[in-house]
């Protein structure tokens, strides 16, 4: 393996944004090594037999520690290294107001959204100091915009923000960066609109109409921003928050605004 071959670790890289990521990745120019993990295996399976030689994952849920340090340690023993890390697995459920909260599944939710990253950093730091490697997690509008019914996600996405900016104080060889990849065409979209139940009216119908109006991004416009930040963020960046689509990542887009 080239010396300049990126190796990246990827959460929840099987569907959505995260095979949108996984390709580009995996694909011409870049050729990429890339170590997946995700709950369901078709999805990782399926890139491991069209890019053979440069797939490795792990199924499980990131959830879990040693998910995410199986899936380190594997980067290191399958491709001899880690070049970067995109923190990319969340959920949305639960859904509720707070008077209403199910404490324990919160506790699931922050497990998956926000302890995850805690885990995975901590087994990819001393390989990424090494490589001076990036990090990008992906945060989401909801860090900083309030709904109703939302504040396990939205918390856990505002806890994101606030560890790459820790991160970026803490290890001055690493560049970690927060993206909030904005409404996208996914799974997650599908179910929001499909749990009303627990939003109020005129939130979950302006999603609605997001959809049916045509709205929504493509996950393959915040993907493609996503990867180029993993393989070249610079360290002016190191410790931000910004949207996909914001003048200051014009240089990171393979799209036209």
């Amino acid at each position: 393996m080239s010396a300049s071959t990126p190796v990246i670790l990827l959460t929840g890289g099987s569907r959505g944004l995260g095979a949108a990521m996984a390709r580009k990745l995996l694909a011409e120019p870049i050729k990429a090594k890339v170590v997946l993990i995700a709950r369901t295996e078709p999805g990782m399976k399926a890139l491991q037999a069209e890019y053979p030689g440069q797939v490795e994952y792990v199924i499980g849920d990131v959830g879990k520690d040693e998910v995410n340090e199986a899936a380190v340690k594997l980067a290191v023993d399958k491709f001899g290294s880690l070049t970067g890390a995109i923190f990319n697995a969340a959920i949305l459920d639960p859904i509720a107001p707070v008077a209403k909260a199910d404490v324990s599944a919160w506790k699931n939710l922050f497990d998956i959204n926000y302890f995850s990253l805690i885990a995975g950093l901590k087994a990819a730091i001393p390989y990424l100091r090494e490589s001076k490697g990036k990090v990008v997690f992906i945060s989401s509008g909801a860090a900083h915009h309030y709904f109703y019914g939302w504040g396990a996600y939205g918390a856990s996405k505002a806890a994101t923000d606030h560890l790459a900016a820790t991160l970026a104080v803490e290890e001055a060889d690493i560049v970690p960066f927060s993206l909030d990849p904005g409404v996208m065409d996914t799974d997650m979209q599908g179910f929001i609109r499909s749990h009303g139940e627990g939003m109020v009216s005129h939130e979950h119908d302006r999603f609605l109409k997001l959809k049916s109006e045509g709205g929504l991004s493509p996950p393959e416009d915040p993907g493609s921003v996503a990867v180029n930040l993993v393989l070249g963020c610079p360290k002016e960046l190191a410790g931000k928050a910004i949207k996909f689509n914001d003048p200051a990542l014009a240089a990171y887009r393979d799209y036209k605004a």
